[in-house]
């Protein structure tokens, strides 16, 4: 497992720990203070833009985040989609990323609560095969709810969706026609398509949403949302974060295999 530490430069207070936690389920904290300062993250592995913890383009986001909390380290490393997602009462993890919120008020529904800040606004793409183009309002059609089987990450669309656990199969799968559609951020998918020459995959914009870090439901969670909330907030004033951002996600670029 890949891993980096990161060390900051500059000094900030910080803001008063909420006294509940997030609606989701509660995770017991462990025996160490709930407000250490080195902070550890995992991630989950993603063509292109998350695949070291070293000099990726989502890696070098973190450190720029990193510049402005010097109160701990921040390291990170890689681990699988499941552990990532489902795994929250890992005692070893901070924060995980990236995940997107799909609505305000979102984690009262999840095990977990999300980031106060959001890292940039990433778009994704339904992809479906060329032989049955499907869009967003096909898909959010009441009379076509839950009749097409589709692949997502895992988290609640609305409407039903299998997990992707493994983007690339996935999105063989699409193009052979053995599932109707995959919905994903549209860096890691086109990298993909392109990669593997999938021509048989149709493109339609599904929407952009917050790209945030999310984080378990106790005292360390919210002494961590904090501290990372208010140092992306810094690094946001600062540009830095949003130059460093354009190299994770773009806006939708409409183009087809």
């Amino acid at each position: 497992m890949w891993r980096m530490v990161m060390r900051g430069a500059l000094i900030f207070g910080l803001l008063p720990l909420p006294v509940e936690a997030c609606n989701g389920t509660v995770t017991p904290d462990g025996t160490a203070p709930y407000n250490r300062p080195d902070i550890h993250g995992i991630a989950v592995f993603l063509p292109q833009v998350l695949e070291n913890t070293v000099d990726s383009p989502f890696a070098n986001l973190i450190k720029v985040v990193n510049k402005y909390y010097p109160a701990g380290r921040i390291s990170l490393s890689i681990a699988p989609v499941r552990r990532v997602y489902l795994d929250i009462s890992d005692q070893n993890a901070d924060f995980r990323f990236p995940i997107m919120k799909i609505r305000d008020g979102a984690d009262s529904q999840t095990p977990y609560q999300f980031g106060h800040e959001m890292l940039g606004k990433v778009s994704f793409v339904l992809y479906s095969n060329k032989a049955r183009p499907l869009d967003k309002a096909a898909v959010l059609d009441m009379a076509n709810l839950n009749k097409y089987q589709l692949a997502a990450p895992p988290t609640n669309w609305g409407f039903h969706t299998e997990s992707v656990v493994d983007l690339e199969r996935s999105l063989k799968m699409l193009n052979q026609g053995r599932i109707d559609g995959v919905i994903w951020a549209q860096e890691e998918a086109d990298f993909l398509i392109r990669k593997f020459r999938l021509e048989n995959v149709h493109r339609s914009h599904f929407d952009d949403y917050p790209d945030v870090i999310f984080l378990s439901c106790n005292q360390r969670g919210n002494y961590v949302n904090q501290v990372l909330s208010k140092a992306i907030a810094a690094a946001r004033a600062s540009g830095e974060l949003a130059r460093a951002y354009t190299a994770v996600h773009q806006p939708y670029h409409d183009w087809q295999p």
